[in-house]
């Protein structure tokens, strides 16, 4: 039997203290960090802050092409960030 495979989201934090901020709020709720910010997200959900319809989903795709525009090219190709990531 094959195992089951759930979606993932990986996130970059910009604060350097965040991940410690997310850590202990996620232990004093007796959770680990990946079911605390789970929880963060349904919340979001469940108060209609995330898009929900198909004009919703175009609005945020429009959204997100116009700062991939802004932000432009990271300058740094795929292949050299995925073997820095295998270092660390």
């Amino acid at each position: 039997m094959a195992p089951i495979s759930y979606p993932r989201v990986n996130i970059y934090l910009g604060e350097p203290g965040l991940r410690e901020a997310i850590q202990v709020a996620a232990a004093r709720q007796g959770m680990t960090i990946s079911a605390y910010c789970l929880e963060a997200i349904r919340c979001m959900a469940d108060e209609g802050l995330l898009p929900a319809g198909e004009a919703d989903r175009l609005a945020a795709a429009t959204a997100l092409d116009r700062l991939r525009r802004q932000i432009g090219p990271i300058g740094v190709p795929v292949r050299r960030l995925v073997a820095e990531g295998r270092r660390r």
